[in-house]
């Protein structure tokens, strides 16, 4: 491959090739027909309605994607750092035209790679019929993956979505400590609440309660997320409210465990979370960034 990429751009490609089939050859000319444009901290990407002609493939800093609502406010839908592709959620508007069903700002200054659909296209018509069907395969996978992750998610009660949350960020954007993995992502407990549908105050309190029973720490601005050994794990979720987290229409048991391919809520990451035995979130170290959780 003649273009340089980023090494965990291309740790990440190297799995893409493997999993989805598709010839070297043919991801390594999509590669080399890429435009990098760099975004300021705060700029938008695309707004929702814009062409969905465009993909957008994130090399450095951080993106939030949101889902506009009807009565003008935003859902965080997804932080997404490093090694991720955006804009391929579409939907077809009043003009038969495929438009954006999301929207993207700069969180960070990023460099984004920007590959045009026309240029895919033009691509997968090379390929073999077997090569397509294996293609189409591997998508179905990723989306019936989606799909169940998320439908999973909006069953469980804010505590256990938050884990969910908190671990995925400790694997794209952290770092580990001999204690446990430092969320040194900035982000606020406004933002939190969005990506897991609560209010600010219950995050507030949710975070509070975590740090009080040993699943984080501060460290100044920052938190980690601590390393548990499964009986502590128990023991702290048996004294757990069991309905003090929840929502009105999704009071399950604190203790039910959650399926493992929950943790990928979203796509396009590398690989989840680890669950232990009494449903605590154990993360795995990830990209770096820079920042803190704030409130």
């Amino acid at each position: 491959m003649n273009v340089q990429i980023p090494e965990v751009l291309q740790r990440r490609l190297e799995n893409f090739i493997a999993e989805s089939g598709l010839p070297r050859e043919i991801v390594d000319e999509l590669i080399s027909h890429h435009t990098v444009v760099t975004y300021p901290k705060g700029s938008t990407l695309f707004l929702q309605g814009a062409p969905a002609d465009m993909l957008f493939w994130v090399f450095s800093g951080m993106v939030e994607v949101f889902c506009p609502q009807a009565d003008g406010s935003r859902v965080l839908v997804r932080l997404c750092g490093p090694g991720e592709v955006l804009g391929h959620v579409d939907f077809i508007d009043h003009k038969k035209r495929r438009a954006q069903v999301f929207e993207a700002f700069a969180r960070t200054k990023c460099e984004v790679a920007l590959l045009t659909r026309e240029h895919i296209f033009k691509l997968l018509k090379t390929l073999e019929p077997d090569q397509l069907i294996g293609l189409l395969e591997y998508l179905n996978t990723m989306w019936s993956s989606v799909a169940s992750s998320w439908a999973t998610f909006i069953g469980l009660d804010y505590r256990q979505r938050l884990e969910l949350v908190l671990a995925d960020l400790a694997n794209r954007f952290g770092a580990e400590d001999s204690r446990g993995t430092i969320l040194i992502t900035e982000l606020l407990h406004a933002k939190l609440a969005e990506m897991i549908g609560s209010s600010r105050p219950m995050i507030t309190r949710l975070i509070s309660d975590m740090v009080d029973q040993g699943v984080l720490a501060r460290r100044g601005k920052q938190y980690i997320l601590l390393h548990r050994q499964p009986a502590e794990a128990n023991g702290i979720r048996d004294h757990e409210s069991a309905t003090a987290s929840q929502p009105v229409a999704a009071r399950r048991d604190n203790a039910a465990k959650v399926p493992a391919h929950v943790a990928r809520i979203g796509g396009g990451g590398s690989g989840g979370a680890t669950r232990g035995n009494a449903g605590t979130l154990l993360s795995a170290g990830g990209v770096t960034a820079r920042g803190a959780l704030k409130s």
